[in-house]
């Protein structure tokens, strides 16, 4: 859970962010600090990146629309031997049939897992649904706020993106808007019943979280912001916040259940970075699909 929930960009999905400015094929990111203009750095995106965001937009315009058209989705779901709907289609299900729909029209963008920014994808840009994020390859996971990577040999486990879908509980302090805590996974009370709590392992996306602290590999981070412009019926979205540095680790006592929770403070990158190629991972499982 995160203990601070920034202003987003109010734009819509793949929209220019207000802090882009485009100049042909080249984007000038300007981050504002409390002090000011820190830096002025460019970015180069080449064909492919275009490319790549041109069939994200087409791989949600298709989603949205199979969202939407009961019609369309029952005509692909016959042509896909995918069986029709059971009673009224809704929650995750849903939108794991629909990202799975999407997939069967060979629409999905960015199929192999990976570190580090996601080609076609800008900092600021929003979703509406867990399962758009699924398709265009920002986090894979549609129950997992942590999304992890392996080694070939299964000896290896990172996190390449967090969601923070406000499911958690947290008292953490505040600590600037590049900055926050965020908690581990497993054992949360909201979501435990009847079930008697217990302290947080570092196992699956907490261990992953603390070989990106080890390994200095950074992590993409997507909010989830409700009751702001161009939300979906819901009324919330997910906005892609960019890629964070895991600097610390600790374990403290949650005051509700007096058990251990893992927690992870985050830094934002500097914008330069942000599109850097630098952070991939060889000999790594990549594929995603579910």
């Amino acid at each position: 859970m995160v203990s601070l929930r920034p202003k987003p960009v109010k734009e819509g999905p793949l929209s220019k962010s207000k802090q882009a400015r485009h100049v042909g094929k080249v984007v000038r990111h300007v981050k504002v600090h409390p002090r000011g203009i820190c830096s002025n750095q460019q970015t180069a995106f080449t064909p492919e990146w275009y490319e790549c965001r041109s069939a994200i937009k087409e791989a949600l315009r298709c989603y949205r629309r199979l969202l939407s058209d009961k019609d369309y989705r029952e005509s692909i779901s016959k042509d896909h031997g995918m069986g029709l709907e059971r009673g009224k289609p809704s929650g995750i299900g849903q939108h794991m049939r629909l990202a799975k729909l999407v997939r069967c029209l060979g629409k999905w963008v960015n199929t192999a897992k990976q570190i580090g920014c996601v080609a076609g994808i800008e900092v600021g840009d929003g979703f509406h649904w867990r399962g758009e994020l699924c398709i265009v390859g920002l986090h894979s996971e549609f129950r997992k706020g942590i999304d992890c990577i392996t080694s070939l040999n299964g000896s290896k486990i990172w996190a390449t993106s967090i969601v923070d879908s406000g499911r958690y509980d947290s008292c953490t302090r505040k600590v600037s808007s590049d900055e926050f805590t965020y908690c581990g996974e497993g054992e949360n009370p909201s979501f435990c019943g009847f079930k008697k709590l217990k302290d947080q392992k570092l196992v699956g996306g907490n261990r992953a979280l603390m070989n990106n602290m080890i390994d200095r590999k950074p992590v993409r981070v997507i909010r989830r912001f409700d009751n702001i412009g161009n939300t979906n019926e819901s009324g919330y979205k997910f906005v892609y916040e960019g890629l964070y540095q895991v600097n610390h680790c600790w374990k403290e006592i949650r005051m509700d259940s007096g058990k251990y929770v893992y927690k992870f403070n985050l830094v934002k990158l500097e914008d330069h970075l942000q599109y850097e190629p630098q952070w991939k991972v060889n000999n790594v499982r990549t594929r995603r699909y579910h």
